[in-house]
């Protein structure tokens, strides 16, 4: 990997993969691709590949974990194990829970909350290849989800 030797990360102007410097790795979005799910989103940005599955607005279980005035959103962000070229091992990590707790605060503030009084909204985020930027990636998969759940955001 570049930023684990001693090799320049940008030569004559130009990053390792190409790109110049001022610009953003490529970008895709695709939804649907989880039928079972109110909605899903598929979204790659480099090499980097999420998929984000949205269940809710529905009833919280368990019922003590219910806000009466607003939604409860509850992300679940996992990092699969050949998603990287190091050993993963799988299930949730510190990093991954913390990651999770992060992006439920992050969407909270995106959601209209308000408009699902009582009810939690389930997000299930999973990296399937791990480049860079995986959080961010994990994020506009996720928005992409809710869009495509028909849930309000700000």
């Amino acid at each position: 990997m570049a930023g684990k030797s001693s090799e320049p990360m940008i030569v004559k102007g130009k990053r390792l993969d190409g790109r110049k410097t001022n610009e953003m790795r490529p970008m895709k979005v695709k939804v649907g691709i989880v039928p079972l799910a109110e909605g899903s989103a598929e979204f790659s940005m480099g090499k980097t590949k999420v998929i984000a599955a949205v269940y809710g607005p529905k009833e919280v279980h368990p019922r003590h974990m219910m806000i009466p005035d607003k939604a409860l959103i509850r992300v679940k962000y996992d990092m699969l194990p050949f998603s990287t070229t190091d050993r993963i091992r799988p299930g949730p990590n510190r990093r991954s829970k913390e990651i999770s707790k992060v992006m439920s605060s992050a969407l909270e503030a995106a959601v209209y909350t308000e408009k699902y009084p009582g009810t939690v909204i389930d997000i299930f985020v999973q990296i399937t290849n791990a480049n860079a930027g995986t959080r961010t990636a994990a994020i506009n998969a996720a928005s992409a989800a809710l869009a495509h759940a028909g849930i309000e955001m700000r």
